[in-house]
């Protein structure tokens, strides 16, 4: 065979082999093309289904679709609704578990986890995911923990609810949505929280509920056991704190409650105790001034408790109780003039809070902005007074005073403790400077 007999023989082998590896893209292509039309008019029935509420036939289509592609995460979110539309509820957690994070349905499926946790008064697992949850490196933590404030609320757990709101504030403000919806949402939230909080009526009915559900919760009991606090139950307080310690004695939130039992009951010992536990860097300067001036009290010291609370003051300004006891103090000293002072600012800050809650309710903070900030100030609430400033600066960018304020409220506070020092720890430098 020649040389053009053999080239032409060459090609046609390669148009041959050309035309098998067409046949078998178009084949496959193809083969893709019908699993991907069964799947989805798979998905479309058992949608049909679901509209019309036979959820039972709809989740045994969606186990036999799920044994056809098991990674099927569409499959799995359906089949989680499912199960919980018809009251199966640890059923509908397996289903939305399996569902991987970086999928498309991840988050909706976090939140109907959430749902079901919370619905069953599993209110220490609804907690346990959102942490697990935002621990992965590729999830924006502060956009998860904000699902903690309604399970913090409900606690009573105001202090973690507030730095909550605050983190995730603070996330806006560095992304430039400053002045948002959804960032003058979160300004509200924070007012509410210790303006408007939920009336005991509710809390009890909501904790009761969750009680009968999961009885062994955890923080259903530290829920419980802030409420007795609040409504003066000492006694249920403390063996309810009892528990709570048994099952998590490291735990910052049970320490501080039981911080709280300490100085309502006035026991001495165990406030200190509760004050080793606890990380200072987690208060601020009027909460170290606050215990600081208590335990002067409570030593008989009253030079220290005075300066102590004057020091309260200077952080807290609107701290009702300090201005009460400084006044008594001044009484006993023999200065009727500073105690009649003393008690006129008391007045002062009834009014100033009537007139922040006057503006709250009117719902129009852009408006009311720079007012609301000057009145948080005034009422030391120092992160309301940034964020609402905050606001105003960016509704009215041309006014120069407005900006000047907000440079000075963003100046970073003195830090009142070091890195790993304990509450004890911070107190006690603040006795060794006085």
């Amino acid at each position: 065979m020649g040389t053009a007999g053999r080239t032409k023989q060459s090609r046609r082998r390669w148009l041959l082999a050309l035309g098998l590896a067409c046949a078998g893209v178009l084949v496959w292509g193809g083969s893709l093309w019908w699993t991907a039309r069964r799947y989805r008019a798979a998905i479309a029935a058992i949608e049909a289904e679901i509209a019309s509420g036979r959820f039972a036939i709809a989740a045994r289509d969606l186990a036999k679709l799920l044994a056809w592609k098991p990674d099927s995460d569409e499959a799995a979110y359906l089949l989680g609704t499912c199960e919980q539309a018809r009251g199966r509820p640890d059923e509908a957690e397996g289903a939305f578990a399996r569902i991987p994070h970086g999928s498309a349905f991840w988050y909706r499926a976090i939140l109907a986890r959430l749902r079901l946790f919370h619905d069953g008064g599993r209110l220490a697992d609804a907690e346990q995911l959102i942490e697990a949850a935002a621990e992965d490196h590729r999830t924006e933590r502060a956009e998860l923990d904000v699902l903690l404030v309604p399970i913090f609320s409900e606690q009573s757990r105001l202090d973690d609810a507030e730095r909550v709101v605050e983190a995730q504030w603070e996330h806006l403000n560095a992304t430039g949505e400053r002045a948002s919806e959804a960032a003058v949402k979160l300004i509200r939230l924070h007012i509410e929280l210790t303006l408007k909080p939920i009336p005991v009526k509710t809390i009890r009915a909501r904790l009761d509920e969750r009680a009968a559900r999961a009885p062994d919760d955890d923080r259903v009991w530290l829920g419980q056991a802030n409420l007795a606090l609040r409504t003066g139950d000492y006694d249920a307080a403390g063996r309810l704190l009892d528990a709570c310690l048994k099952r998590r004695p490291e735990d910052a939130a049970v320490w501080r409650a039981r911080l709280r039992w300490g100085v309502a009951t006035d026991q001495v010992e165990i406030v200190k105790a509760a004050l080793r536990e606890l990380p200072a860097t987690e208060s601020n300067a009027a909460g170290v001034q606050r215990l600081a001036a208590w335990l002067a009290s409570k030593r008989g010291d009253s030079g220290a408790e005075r300066r102590g609370l004057e020091r309260l003051l200077a952080a807290d300004p609107a701290d009702r109780k300090a201005l009460e006891r400084l006044a008594q103090l001044a009484e006993k000293d023999g200065e009727p003039a500073r105690a009649a002072e003393l008690l006129r600012k008391q007045e002062e800050i009834r009014r100033l809070k009537a007139r922040y809650e006057k503006l709250y309710d009117r719902k129009q903070p852009f408006r009311d902005a720079a007012e609301l900030a000057r009145l948080a100030e005034q009422l030391g609430r120092p992160f309301e007074a940034r964020a609402c400033l905050t606001v105003a600066v960016s509704e009215k960018p041309d006014r120069a005073d407005l900006r000047a304020e907000l440079v000075r409220l963003s100046r970073s506070p003195a830090t009142v403790a070091k890195p790993g020092e304990s509450l004890a720890e911070a107190i006690a430098h603040e006795a060794e400077n006085d």
